[in-house]
């Protein structure tokens, strides 16, 4: 199939004018060639374009309107295209901000900033770190570029990128009767206290664990944040439902925990990277985004961990060119 997008150029133009003596006129071309790019087109894709009426101009057909809104989409991305080629023949600098829900972030961002730093050190990220519903604003919004984020009642506005998904695991104290099972039936464990992240989202994927058990959790306590979880846990509070791992089965306090698998199957936590939909990357959030694909690889979803001695952390994190932004309002240095 032969044509150009100069053909294609020209078909739009003569849709817009309405004419083809004045889209020759506007192009600075003979109308006898327009005339000849617009058959040459018509033949190559079996089509007719316009009714011609003679001495008042062209009119769109009913395919015509079709075909010369998809040509319009072609040259767009075309030109895409070129801008894009450009700016990776150019040094990929400038800001780039960076939405992560807190409960994902410590696992995964430091070494992602890290390689990324260390592969583009000219991009100065912007991180914010929230729950999802303050993220997903600021996707919509354009305060954030990119977000990380658990692909659970997302806008279905936005596109997604899969990362990766992460199992769930019950969290024990050392000294529970189950922590030393090699694996747990949910089942054994709906009459003890739950203790759980104060989110409607994560609530209702824990719901959807415990359905061929008939009952629903008991739920004990809710709370904000990941650390506190694990330490009520260790106090013999409860157990938790996590999907996110620490490295070491210790509380700040320094306290034992045991994470135990849950036996048969259970649906997976799906971690997406979210942006708002119909808009082109930047070269920044295409850097980003590769690096995530490529440093991912060293992440094992079944234990939850970075697997030993295939990606190194820098020497120091943040990197320089990182600002942290805490619960989207705090900027620290």
């Amino acid at each position: 199939m032969d044509y150009t997008l100069q053909q294609l150029r020209y078909l739009v133009a003569v849709a817009d004018h309405g004419s083809v003596s004045a889209a020759a006129r506007s192009l600075y071309v003979s109308q006898p060639g327009l005339s000849s790019a617009i058959l040459h087109l018509e033949e190559v894709f079996g089509i007719q374009c316009f009714i011609r009426h003679r001495a008042k101009g062209v009119s769109l057909t009913p395919a015509g309107h079709l075909f010369v809104k998809e040509a319009r989409d072609v040259l767009l991305r075309a030109s895409n295209l070129r801008q894009r080629a450009k700016e990776f023949n150019e040094t990929i600098s400038g800001r780039l901000d960076i939405g992560c829900c807190s409960t994902i972030g410590p696992l995964l961002l430091p070494r992602i900033l890290a390689k990324l730093h260390e592969t583009y050190p000219a991009i100065e990220v912007h991180l914010q770190d929230s729950d999802s519903d303050s993220l997903q604003a600021r996707v919509r919004a354009g305060g954030v570029e990119l977000a990380i984020l658990y692909d659970f009642n997302l806008d279905p506005k936005f596109e997604k990128l899969s990362l990766l998904s992460l199992p769930p695991y019950v969290l024990f104290p050392q000294s529970h009767r189950l922590a030393s099972e090699s694996s747990i039936n949910l089942g054994d464990l709906v009459v003890e206290s739950l203790i759980t992240f104060d989110q409607p989202d994560h609530w209702a994927y824990l719901r959807s664990l415990f359905p061929l058990h008939g009952r629903e959790p008991v739920i004990g306590r809710k709370v904000n944040n990941f650390e506190l979880i694990r330490g009520l846990v260790a106090a013999g509070k409860g157990y938790s439902i996590l999907n996110t791992r620490s490295a070491l089965d210790q509380t700040y306090d320094g306290s034992p925990v045991r994470c135990v698998p849950i036996s048969g199957i259970v649906p997976p936590a799906p971690i997406v990277l979210a942006s708002s939909g119909g808009n082109s990357h930047t070269s920044r959030a295409i850097a980003f985004i590769e690096t995530c694909r490529s440093i991912l690889d060293a992440f094992d979803v079944q234990e939850g961990k970075w697997l030993p001695g295939r990606c190194a952390i820098a020497d120091r994190f943040p990197p320089a060119g990182v600002t942290l932004a805490h619960g989207l309002s705090e900027v620290v240095g």
